[in-house]
Protein backbone atom coordinates (compact mmCIF):
# COMPACT_ATOMS: atom_id res chain seq x y z
CA UNK A 1 0.00 0.00 0.00
CA UNK A 2 1.27 3.43 -0.91
CA UNK A 3 3.23 5.21 2.06
CA UNK A 4 0.57 8.34 0.71
CA UNK A 5 -2.63 6.02 2.43
CA UNK A 6 -1.06 5.99 6.07
CA UNK A 7 -1.00 10.27 5.92
CA UNK A 8 -3.85 12.69 6.37
CA UNK A 9 -3.80 16.47 7.16
CA UNK A 10 -6.22 15.93 9.84
CA UNK A 11 -7.51 12.18 10.04
CA UNK A 12 -9.53 12.53 12.90
CA UNK A 13 -11.28 15.23 12.04
CA UNK A 14 -12.06 13.55 8.38
CA UNK A 15 -13.04 10.24 10.07
CA UNK A 16 -15.86 11.86 12.37
CA UNK A 17 -16.70 14.26 8.94
CA UNK A 18 -17.54 10.39 7.54
CA UNK A 19 -18.80 8.64 10.59
CA UNK A 20 -21.51 11.92 10.49
CA UNK A 21 -22.25 11.42 7.40
CA UNK A 22 -22.68 7.52 7.77
CA UNK A 23 -24.76 7.96 11.11
CA UNK A 24 -27.15 9.82 9.17
CA UNK A 25 -28.04 6.86 6.26
CA UNK A 26 -27.05 3.89 7.85
CA UNK A 27 -27.54 4.63 11.36
CA UNK A 28 -25.20 3.10 14.21
CA UNK A 29 -24.98 -0.26 12.84
CA UNK A 30 -24.00 1.46 9.79
CA UNK A 31 -20.37 2.67 11.47
CA UNK A 32 -17.29 0.71 11.28
CA UNK A 33 -13.88 1.56 11.26
CA UNK A 34 -12.76 -0.36 8.61
CA UNK A 35 -15.04 1.11 6.61
CA UNK A 36 -14.44 4.83 7.62
CA UNK A 37 -10.83 4.32 6.89
CA UNK A 38 -11.86 2.73 3.43
CA UNK A 39 -14.24 6.10 3.07
CA UNK A 40 -11.62 8.52 3.58
CA UNK A 41 -8.68 6.89 2.10
CA UNK A 42 -6.31 5.49 4.54
CA UNK A 43 -5.23 2.17 5.85
CA UNK A 44 -7.99 -0.04 7.56
CA UNK A 45 -5.11 0.29 10.78
CA UNK A 46 -5.16 4.43 10.83
CA UNK A 47 -8.46 4.47 12.59
CA UNK A 48 -7.04 3.58 15.67
CA UNK A 49 -4.19 6.00 16.39
CA UNK A 50 -7.33 8.24 17.02
CA UNK A 51 -10.05 5.77 18.32
CA UNK A 52 -9.46 2.55 20.16
CA UNK A 53 -12.93 1.06 18.73
CA UNK A 54 -16.54 1.56 17.66
CA UNK A 55 -17.38 2.67 21.33
CA UNK A 56 -14.69 5.24 21.36
CA UNK A 57 -15.36 6.59 18.11
CA UNK A 58 -19.16 6.93 19.25
CA UNK A 59 -18.10 9.12 22.30
CA UNK A 60 -16.27 11.44 20.18
CA UNK A 61 -19.35 11.76 17.86
CA UNK A 62 -21.07 12.56 21.11
CA UNK A 63 -18.55 15.11 22.26
CA UNK A 64 -18.55 17.12 19.02
CA UNK A 65 -22.33 17.01 18.91
CA UNK A 66 -22.45 18.57 22.31
CA UNK A 67 -19.75 21.25 21.39
CA UNK A 68 -21.74 22.11 18.38
CA UNK A 69 -25.04 22.28 20.15
CA UNK A 70 -23.19 24.12 22.69
CA UNK A 71 -21.85 26.97 20.55
CA UNK A 72 -25.30 27.49 18.77
CA UNK A 73 -27.08 27.61 22.44
CA UNK A 74 -24.47 30.40 23.18
CA UNK A 75 -25.27 32.51 20.21
CA UNK A 76 -28.64 32.46 20.61
CA UNK A 77 -28.90 33.79 23.69
CA UNK A 78 -26.74 36.84 22.85
CA UNK A 79 -27.01 39.21 23.74
CA UNK A 80 -28.03 37.92 27.13
CA UNK A 81 -28.43 41.40 28.87
CA UNK A 82 -32.11 40.55 27.05
CA UNK A 83 -35.41 39.58 28.56
CA UNK A 84 -35.36 36.44 30.57
CA UNK A 85 -38.31 35.50 28.30
CA UNK A 86 -37.10 36.59 24.65
CA UNK A 87 -33.85 34.58 25.07
CA UNK A 88 -35.31 31.31 26.63
CA UNK A 89 -37.54 31.31 23.12
CA UNK A 90 -34.47 31.99 21.12
CA UNK A 91 -32.55 29.19 22.83
CA UNK A 92 -35.68 26.61 22.36
CA UNK A 93 -36.00 28.19 18.51
CA UNK A 94 -32.54 27.01 18.40
CA UNK A 95 -32.42 23.84 20.01
CA UNK A 96 -35.28 22.40 18.03
CA UNK A 97 -33.58 23.68 14.90
CA UNK A 98 -30.24 22.23 16.08
CA UNK A 99 -32.37 18.65 16.53
CA UNK A 100 -34.08 18.99 12.99
CA UNK A 101 -30.46 19.56 11.35
CA UNK A 102 -28.96 16.95 13.13
CA UNK A 103 -31.45 14.03 14.15
CA UNK A 104 -29.13 10.97 13.70
CA UNK A 105 -26.75 13.05 16.27
CA UNK A 106 -28.80 14.18 18.18
CA UNK A 107 -30.51 10.75 18.94
CA UNK A 108 -26.86 9.65 19.32
CA UNK A 109 -26.47 12.31 21.95
CA UNK A 110 -29.53 11.39 24.02
CA UNK A 111 -28.71 7.99 23.92
CA UNK A 112 -29.21 6.82 27.75
CA UNK A 113 -25.47 4.89 27.05
CA UNK A 114 -24.43 8.25 27.18
CA UNK A 115 -26.87 9.45 29.86
CA UNK A 116 -26.32 7.04 32.42
CA UNK A 117 -22.71 5.74 31.64
CA UNK A 118 -20.66 9.11 30.44
CA UNK A 119 -16.93 8.93 30.86
CA UNK A 120 -16.10 12.34 32.91
CA UNK A 121 -15.00 13.79 29.75
CA UNK A 122 -18.33 13.43 28.24
CA UNK A 123 -20.28 15.15 31.30
CA UNK A 124 -18.05 17.73 30.77
CA UNK A 125 -18.92 18.36 27.56
CA UNK A 126 -22.32 18.05 28.12
CA UNK A 127 -22.57 20.57 31.12
CA UNK A 128 -20.64 23.12 28.71
CA UNK A 129 -22.87 22.50 26.37
CA UNK A 130 -25.91 23.23 28.23
CA UNK A 131 -23.96 26.27 30.22
CA UNK A 132 -26.27 29.47 28.44
CA UNK A 133 -29.40 27.23 29.70
CA UNK A 134 -28.34 26.65 33.38
CA UNK A 135 -27.52 30.55 33.49
CA UNK A 136 -30.44 31.87 32.14
CA UNK A 137 -32.37 29.34 34.78
CA UNK A 138 -30.25 30.98 37.24
CA UNK A 139 -31.37 34.32 35.96
CA UNK A 140 -35.02 33.61 35.81
CA UNK A 141 -34.61 32.53 39.85
CA UNK A 142 -33.12 35.51 40.56
CA UNK A 143 -35.64 37.66 39.05
CA UNK A 144 -38.67 35.63 40.16
CA UNK A 145 -39.55 34.22 36.95
CA UNK A 146 -38.68 30.97 37.69
CA UNK A 147 -39.52 28.99 40.98
CA UNK A 148 -36.88 28.38 43.40
CA UNK A 149 -34.97 24.49 43.60
CA UNK A 150 -32.25 22.95 42.18
CA UNK A 151 -31.32 24.18 38.59
CA UNK A 152 -30.18 20.91 37.00
CA UNK A 153 -33.96 19.36 37.98
CA UNK A 154 -35.81 22.99 36.29
CA UNK A 155 -32.94 22.75 33.26
CA UNK A 156 -34.12 19.08 32.79
CA UNK A 157 -37.94 19.42 32.91
CA UNK A 158 -36.87 22.65 30.21
CA UNK A 159 -35.01 20.05 27.97
CA UNK A 160 -38.01 17.45 28.11
CA UNK A 161 -40.11 19.74 26.90
CA UNK A 162 -37.66 20.80 23.83
CA UNK A 163 -36.55 17.81 23.24
CA UNK A 164 -40.06 16.50 22.85
CA UNK A 165 -40.92 19.21 20.38
CA UNK A 166 -37.22 18.07 18.53
CA UNK A 167 -38.27 14.66 18.84
CA UNK A 168 -41.88 15.59 17.30
CA UNK A 169 -40.24 17.46 14.43
CA UNK A 170 -38.20 14.51 13.38
CA UNK A 171 -40.92 12.71 12.69
CA UNK A 172 -42.46 15.15 10.70
CA UNK A 173 -45.44 15.56 12.80
CA UNK A 174 -44.53 19.44 13.33
CA UNK A 175 -42.65 22.18 11.04
CA UNK A 176 -39.11 22.48 12.86
CA UNK A 177 -39.68 26.20 11.54
CA UNK A 178 -42.90 27.01 13.20
CA UNK A 179 -41.72 29.55 15.64
CA UNK A 180 -44.70 30.63 16.87
CA UNK A 181 -45.69 26.80 17.87
CA UNK A 182 -42.00 26.78 19.81
CA UNK A 183 -42.75 30.08 21.87
CA UNK A 184 -46.12 28.44 22.72
CA UNK A 185 -44.72 25.82 23.87
CA UNK A 186 -42.34 28.04 26.16
CA UNK A 187 -45.22 30.13 27.16
CA UNK A 188 -47.09 26.74 28.89
CA UNK A 189 -43.66 25.64 30.23
CA UNK A 190 -42.89 28.61 32.77
CA UNK A 191 -47.06 28.74 33.33
CA UNK A 192 -45.90 25.52 35.07
CA UNK A 193 -42.54 26.61 36.21
CA UNK A 194 -43.77 29.74 37.86
CA UNK A 195 -43.09 30.28 41.67
CA UNK A 196 -46.97 30.62 42.59
CA UNK A 197 -47.64 27.35 40.94
CA UNK A 198 -44.88 25.21 41.94
CA UNK A 199 -46.65 22.02 43.97
CA UNK A 200 -44.82 20.87 47.49
CA UNK A 201 -44.11 17.04 47.53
Amino acid sequence: MADSRYHHGDLRAALLAQAEATLRVSGVDGLSLRELARAVGVSHGAPRRHFEDKAALLEALVAEGFHRLGCTLAAAAEPDDREFVAVLKDLAIAYVGFAADNPALVDLMSGSRYLADASDALVRARDVSFAPVRRLVETGQSTGELAPGEVRRIGTLMFATLHGLATMANNKMIDPLDDQLISDAVNSMLTGLAPSLVLRD
